[in-house]
C-alpha cells in the first residue's frame, strides 16, 4: 500500500533544503592534483545511491511521485554511474596487478558477495520471523546464486538486485576478455556481449527492459581508464587543464557540464524526442530504450567531467560513496516492508533520517564483513 504524502511541496523542500546544506557545510578545498582521484569515483558513487533512493521512494514507495522531485529523475544516470565508476576501478586495478582469472574471481568473492549473501539471509530470516512472509526453496536458493530474472518491486526479497545479477555477467566475462594492451578491444567486446544478451533477451527475462538501459556504462568505464593510462599526452593536457589558472575555460566547462547534465536527465525521463523517436522506429529500433540509455550516458559523462575539474571536495557525497553498495543492498527492503518512520515523522524528516540509518547500517555491515572477507581470502589462499 503507498504512502500518504499530505504536504508534497513541503516535505520536498525539507529534504532539498537539508541535503543542500549539509552539502555546503562538508564541501573542502580538494587536495588531490591526480585528473580522477579515489574521491571523485567515491563522490559519484554518492550520487548515484542517493539518485537510486529518491527514486525507489518518490516512484515506487509514496503515491505521489512528485514527491522529491526533481531529486528522483536521475534513477538511471546513478545506475550507469555505478556500472562506469565499476568498469574504471576494476581496469586501473587490474593494470597495476594483473590476477589470473581465479584470483580475480576470488577478489570479487570477498568484495561483493559476502556482504550479499549476508543481507540476503538476514531479510530471509527476518521476513518469514517478523512479517510471516515465506519463499519458495527455489527461489531462495536462485536468489543465493544471485539469479534475479524479474524486478518485482514488491514481491522480491530485493528487487533492487537485477542489478546485481547484471553486473556480475560484467564480473564474469572481465577478467577473461582483459587485454591490457588493447583495452578499447576489451571495452568493445564487452559492450557487444551486453547489447546482444540485452536485444535478444534469450532467458526471456522481465527485468531485461532494466539491462536494456545500462549495456555501455561499464565499457566506458574501461575506456576511460584506456583514456587516462596512455602516454600520449591526453592526461597531462587534463591534468593542465585542471590544476593550473586558466581564465574562463574552467568555470565554461563546468556549467556547461552540469546543464547539459540536467538537461538530459529531464529529458531521458520523458523521452520526449519525436522526431527522433519516428526516425528509430522507421528503423526498427525501440526508441524508448535507446534515447533512455544515450540521454542517461550523455548526463552521466556531463557529470563527471563536473566532478573530474572541481577544486572542492563533498564529504557528505563522498561518505555515501563509501558506503553505496551495502546501501544498495539495503535500501528498498527496508522502506518497503520495515517503514514505520513516515507514520511518525512528516515525509521530509523521515527521508532524512532513513538517510542516515543507511548510512550506519551500512558502515556496521562493512565491519561484520570485512573479518570475514579478510579471512575467507586466507583459506582460499592457502588452498590454491
Amino acid at each position: 500500500m503507498p504512502i500518504t504524502i499530505t504536504d508534497v511541496p513541503t516535505a520536498t523542500f525539507i529534504v532539498i533544503s537539508t541535503l543542500l546544506l549539509l552539502v555546503l557545510l562538508s564541501l573542502r578545498k580538494t587536495k588531490y592534483k591526480d585528473i580522477f582521484p579515489i574521491g571523485i569515483t567515491e563522490e559519484l558513487k554518492g550520487v548515484g545511491i542517493l539518485s537510486v533512493i529518491f527514486a525507489h521512494i518518490s516512484y515506487m514507495l509514496v503515491n505521489d511521485n512528485h514527491f522529491l522531485y526533481p531529486l528522483s529523475l536521475a534513477s538511471g544516470v546513478g545506475v550507469d554511474l555505478f556500472l562506469l565508476m565499476s568498469g574504471y576501478g576494476l581496469t586501473v586495478s587490474m593494470l597495476k596487478k594483473n590476477l589470473s582469472i581465479l584470483e580475480f574471481y576470488r577478489r570479487r568473492l570477498t568484495k561483493v558477495f559476502i556482504p550479499f549473501w549476508l543481507v540476503l539471509t538476514i531479510l530471509f530470516i527476518a521476513d518469514e520471523d517478523i512479517l510471516h512472509i515465506t519463499y519458495t526453496t527455489k527461489y531462495i536458493l536462485e536468489s543465493f546464486v544471485e539469479w534475479f530474472p524479474q524486478a518485482r518491486a514488491f514481491d522480491d526479497v530485493d528487487s533492487p538486485l537485477w542489478y546485481i545479477n547484471w553486473l556480475v555477467m560484467f564480473y564474469v566475462l572481465f577478467p577473461i576478455l582483459f587485454m591490457p594492451k588493447r583495452l578499447w578491444l576489451t571495452a568493445i567486446l564487452l559492450a557487444a556481449i551486453a547489447n546482444i544478451v540485452a536485444i535478444t533477451d534469450p532467458l526471456h527475462l522481465q527485468a531485461n527492459w532494466l539491462h536494456c538501459l545500462h549495456t555501455n556504462a561499464f565499457s566506458l568505464g574501461i575506456l576511460l581508464a584506456w583514456l587516462l593510462t596512455r602516454n600520449n599526452g591526453f592526461s597531462e593536457r587534463i591534468a593542465w587543464f585542471k590544476n593550473e589558472s586558466t581564465g574562463l575555460g574552467r568555470p565554461i566547462v563546468l556549467a556547461l557540464s552540469i546543464g547539459i547534465a540536467t538537461f538530459m536527465i529531464y529529458q531521458g525521463e520523458s523521452t520526449d524526442w519525436p522526431k527522433l523517436s519516428s526516425v528509430l522506429t522507421h528503423w526498427g529500433v525501440d526508441a524508448n530504450f535507446f534515447i533512455g540509455q544515450t540521454t542517461s550516458l550523455i548526463a552521466m559523462t556531463m557529470l563527471v567531467i563536473f566532478f573530474s575539474l572541481k577544486r572542492l571536495d563533498c564529504k557528505l557525497l563522498y561518505l555515501f560513496g563509501i558506503y553505496s553498495y551495502e546501501t544498495y543492498l539495503l535500501h528498498w527492503p527496508l522502506l518497503e516492508r520495515y517503514d514505520e518512520l513516515f507514520n511518525y515523522f512528516p515525509a521530509g524528516i523521515a527521508v532524512i533520517i532513513w538517510l542516515c540509518i543507511f548510512i550506519i547500517l551500512s558502515w556496521l555491515l562493512q565491519k561484520v564483513t570485512r573479518p570475514i572477507g579478510t579471512w575467507v581470502d586466507s583459506i582460499l589462499s592457502n588452498h590454491k
